[in-house]
């Protein structure tokens, strides 16, 4: 099977038909394709990204009038064939020779790994001993297709996380966040279609030559390592890789896992990730340790990244506490040492003349160490911020999320004071309060960010911050009425709760956050 040829993407078209393409039909103009319409999240994460490298490497744009021009106008499946064949060696999944995200020499090994392994939230070794696999069961899935395999090796190579000794994390570390930028369906006049919202993340042929890497580097392996022996990184005869041994286009294809599909042991019969009947499933594989250890100051273009003060840069990784829009400034401008991703900053400067409204599409695992805990995805919208107002804007808005988050930290003490004698000893998560008050304020906090756009030329944007204040405490209040009488009701304490909510208003109406927002 090759990657470029068959029909194997999972899509969704305006017409509401689900369908299975090749990658050179994404711009097909009868009932355009909308979406990636895979069966789990993260594998659309994946194909989003998978197209992203494809198109990226096989037809960059020559320059910015040309980028707008295939936005606008995308150009004929007919022409990315052509373009994308010139790859054609590098795509095959199976047979002899290179094989998409394998290792390209025998894996001299004797044990298989069952297929299922390949999915990013499989139960690892640790968790089946300990026998912790509730909800999501070991030996679950004991056969794949062969697309659901490609996209499986592919999200785990491109997300891999720690997996024992000696097997290398992704080039962006463990479970990476993902930041795309994309149209927003009800402010753009173009289509929303998948062709743009992949184009929207593709860079000019001149701008690959200043990402992270070495440009000099021209063999095909630079870019695709598995076309060639692996870096290998053993303690003595190893080494590691730097954005000095690698071509900038590595990094979307990135290969730290040393895996092999056994081939040869197919059968037939219902995909388990998919369910499509199928008579090429693959039901294991093997692996070795010590493959590409990515080391150095690799900066992927679709993560952001944090810059510590001894000036490591970091990409960042998806926390317990979920994407909320205490990120937002972060994720789109950047605050708090953290840098949006290359894509994003590049809108600032590529689209700021263009009435399109965008967003920014974020998804990522939060892992723990091999465990995936959580996938985590939402959007956020993007505002063209102009330059004259961003040196208000920024510390404004930072004032706005810092206040939530007191205020939702002051929500979840409050309510553990309202149901416990001794909250403090109280066992459980109660995290869930600090995320019931984020849903319940983020269309007023992004109100609030269109407002202060408008009104930071006027100087009249005081008015918002005192506003979003009104808004936090009600919400504060609102959300305290409900979850107090939510305890057991046997240990309520009308008393108590009383106590706890006049203590909740007092360090609400405090000079310490009614500064922050400057009410007076």
């Amino acid at each position: 099977m090759n990657l470029l040829e068959d029909r194997w993407i999972p899509v969704k078209r305006k017409s509401g038909a689900v369908d299975l393409i090749a990658p050179w039909q994404i711009t097909e103009p009868d009932d355009p394709i909308l979406d990636v319409n895979a069966v789990r999240p993260d594998f659309n994460g994946a194909l989003l990204q998978f197209f992203i490298g494809l198109l990226q490497t096989a037809v960059p744009p020559q320059d910015f009038d040309n980028w707008v021009d295939w936005l606008e106008e995308p150009p004929p499946p007919a022409q990315l064939k052509e373009a994308m064949n010139q790859f054609r060696e590098v795509f095959y999944i199976d047979g002899s020779g290179p094989r998409f995200m394998q290792d390209y020499d025998e894996l001299d090994v004797n044990d298989y790994c069952l297929i299922s392994a390949l999915l990013m939230d499989t139960p690892g070794e640790n968790a089946v001993k300990k026998n912790t696999d509730h909800f999501i069961k070991r030996k679950q899935a004991p056969a794949f297709c062969i697309a659901c395999t490609a996209t499986a090796l592919f999200t785990l190579q491109t997300n891999a996380p720690s997996g024992g000794q000696g097997h290398r994390v992704s080039l962006r570390g463990g479970g990476p966040l993902t930041t795309l930028v994309a149209l927003d369906p009800e402010g753009s006049e173009l289509e929303d279609t998948l062709w743009r919202n992949i184009w929207l993340n593709i860079f000019e042929r001149g701008l690959v030559a200043t990402l992270t890497g070495n440009k000099s580097r021209k063999e095909m392996a630079a870019v695709f390592p598995w076309m060639d022996h692996a870096r290998t990184s053993e303690k003595e005869t190893g080494r590691i890789t730097t954005p000095t041994h690698a071509h900038p286009l590595q990094m979307y294809w990135g290969m730290p896992r040393r895996i092999q599909i056994d081939w040869q042991k197919r059968s037939a019969g219902s995909c388990a990730v998919c369910g499509i009947h199928s008579d090429h499933l693959v039901s294991r594989y093997k692996t070795k340790n010590l493959g590409v250890d990515y080391s150095g100051s690799w900066q992927h273009p679709l993560s952001p990244h944090i810059v510590k003060d001894n000036g490591e840069v970091i990409p960042v990784h998806a926390q317990p506490e979920g994407l909320t829009y205490r990120h937002w400034l972060s994720f789109s401008l950047g605050n708090d040492g953290c840098s949006p991703a290359l894509t994003v900053r590049r809108y600032y400067n590529r689209v700021k003349e263009e009435k399109e409204q965008l967003r920014l599409h974020v998804f990522g695992y939060d892992m723990d160490n091999m465990k995936a805990r959580c996938w985590y995805e939402t959007t956020y919208p993007l505002y063209l911020i102009p330059a004259s107002i961003r040196t208000d804007f920024s510390p404004r808005t930072e004032a706005m999320t810092e206040a939530a988050e007191k205020i939702a930290g002051i929500l979840r003490k409050s309510v553990k004071e309202a149901w416990f004698k001794r909250p403090g000893d109280a066992k459980g998560d109660t995290g869930f309060l600090v995320q019931v008050f984020y849903q319940h304020t983020e269309q007023e906090f992004y109100r609030a960010v269109a407002a202060l756009i408008r009104k930071i030329p006027y100087k009249t944007d005081i008015e918002v911050l005192q506003t979003w204040y009104k808004v936090l405490r009600r919400a504060a209040m609102q959300l305290f009425n409900y979850w107090a009488e939510q305890g057991d009701i046997g240990q309520a304490d009308p008393r108590r709760i009383a106590a706890a909510r006049k203590k909740m208003l007092n360090t609400v109406n405090g000079k310490k956050i009614r500064n922050l927002l400057q009410v007076r």
